[in-house]
């Protein structure tokens, strides 16, 4: 009996130490790969999947993707309180976002409720939505004309209608961009 109780121990023993070194091993994996630049996206405002994020340019232009960091208020706040996206380590509370670049300073911003329209052109599947898919009622910025100021820039997401997106939010500082994204494994 003594035997059979050491050997369990034994036993337990190999599989806590196992499973610590397993988990060290995940954990050392997922933070190099947070390191190299791997983000995983997980929401519907662009392609689910596997994306990189390397440097951002200097200066951004329309179309690029970018890794950022919404800006904190009653928007975001909202949207945290909702679980349209994630808490994370952003002044606003909240994970970054992957979300395309379509104005950048000196654009004209035009905001009506079939949607937004940069320079005149507009932007696909952005019209303002006034209910979120569970109902509930959701604010859009005002309509009217913006002109994009000096270390701002719009974002919105013509991959789905749905995205929380400058629509809700407003103009994004240029600082708060983590790098651009580039898709690296992705599905619909």
């Amino acid at each position: 009996m003594a035997a059979s109780a050491s050997g369990t121990k034994a036993m337990r023993r190999r599989f806590i130490v196992g499973l610590t070194i397993m988990t060290g091993l995940a954990l050392m994996a997922g933070y190099g790969g947070w390191a190299a630049g791997l983000r995983i996206n997980t929401t519907d405002s662009m392609p689910r999947g596997v994306w990189l994020m390397e440097r951002a340019p200097p200066h951004l232009a329309k179309g690029m993707i970018v890794v950022v960091c919404p800006p904190p208020g009653p928007a975001v706040r909202l949207a945290l309180r909702r679980r349209y996206f994630r808490n994370g380590w952003c002044k606003s509370g909240s994970e970054p976002l992957l979300k395309p670049v379509v104005a950048v300073a000196g654009d004209v911003v035009q905001v009506s409720a079939a949607g937004i329209s940069v320079d005149g052109v507009p932007v696909p599947r952005s019209a303002l939505l006034t209910r979120d898919s569970a109902g509930r009622k959701v604010m859009p910025v005002a309509p009217g004309t913006y002109r994009v100021r000096p270390g701002q820039m719009w974002l919105a997401s013509s991959y789905n209608p749905r995205s929380f997106d400058s629509r809700y939010f407003g103009p994004v500082p240029v600082s708060s961009v983590q790098g651009l994204a580039r898709p690296l494994w992705t599905w619909r």
